[in-house]
């Protein structure tokens, strides 16, 4: 046992960012290091897409593998509500109906990399033989021919946005704003981690807000995260997200 958590721990990814607040003239901004000068790169770019919608923190400098930006007071959210749920469900919106595509299924990764996690739950002992090889036939028959693909926010958990002293709701986790993703990430990710009863007024309020519609395969992309995100936690040492129970509805909905 021993030997194995060494091994877990030693395979561990390394931390390669560090956030700072700085305070200048009195005034405090936020000063983000990244693992390189390319992944800063992307990060100033995404922001500059975005930053007259004011969702996420307003980019001030990018300097080799450091960006700075503004730093966005307000309370973070700490429970979830009907009025919550809708809110950020309008944020996650403005991503999504951002020049989305939609793409034949076969033509992206997405469905190859869900077997590869399930594969990989498998052989850590995470998975049994049994419930892996059933979680990837649900797979396949999920799996629709069509996906979307575009912005999304791929770390929607509720200490990721605060409710700035006007009312509004908005991001500040830099680093989530993602591109050509798997639309329906984020979303598959609150689901998950803290919408509780209020998943359907969630997706309600999606679906009236004319996001691209990846509601009739939700499904697909909600195992496909949750096998990224046991893996992720896994590597990660993250135990106390490890959870083989948490695949059980998949297979209890195709009985």
């Amino acid at each position: 046992m021993r030997d194995a958590l060494r091994g877990r721990l030693g395979a561990r990814p390394p931390r390669t960012q560090g956030v700072y607040r700085v305070t200048i003239e009195g005034r405090p901004y936020k000063r983000v290091v990244l693992a390189d000068s390319h992944h800063a790169s992307q990060v100033a770019a995404r922001l500059r897409r975005f930053g007259p919608t004011g969702i996420y923190p307003e980019l001030l400098l990018e300097r080799e593998r450091e960006v700075w930006v503004e730093f966005v007071e307000g309370e973070r959210l700490r429970a979830s509500s009907p009025e919550v749920a809708c809110e950020i469900a309008d944020l996650l919106a403005v991503l999504y109906k951002r020049e989305p595509r939609r793409e034949a299924l076969a033509a992206t990764p997405f469905l190859h990399e869900l077997r590869v996690d399930l594969r990989f739950l498998r052989d850590v002992g995470v998975l049994d033989a049994g419930r892996a090889e059933a979680l990837a036939k649900r797979a396949e028959t999920l799996a629709p021919a069509d996906v979307w693909l575009g912005w999304d926010c791929s770390d929607a958990i509720l200490k990721n946005f605060v409710r700035t002293p006007d009312g509004r709701i908005r991001a500040i986790d830099v680093e989530s704003l993602a591109a050509e993703q798997l639309l329906g990430v984020g979303a598959a990710k609150a689901c998950l981690r803290w919408l509780g009863s209020d998943r359907d007024a969630f997706l309600r309020r999606l679906r009236a807000a004319g996001v691209p519609d990846f509601l009739p395969y939700f499904e697909f992309v909600e195992l496909s995260f949750l096998a990224f995100w046991t893996k992720s936690s896994f590597l990660e040492g993250k135990s106390h997200f490890v959870d083989a129970g948490r695949f059980q509805r998949f297979l209890s909905d195709a009985a």
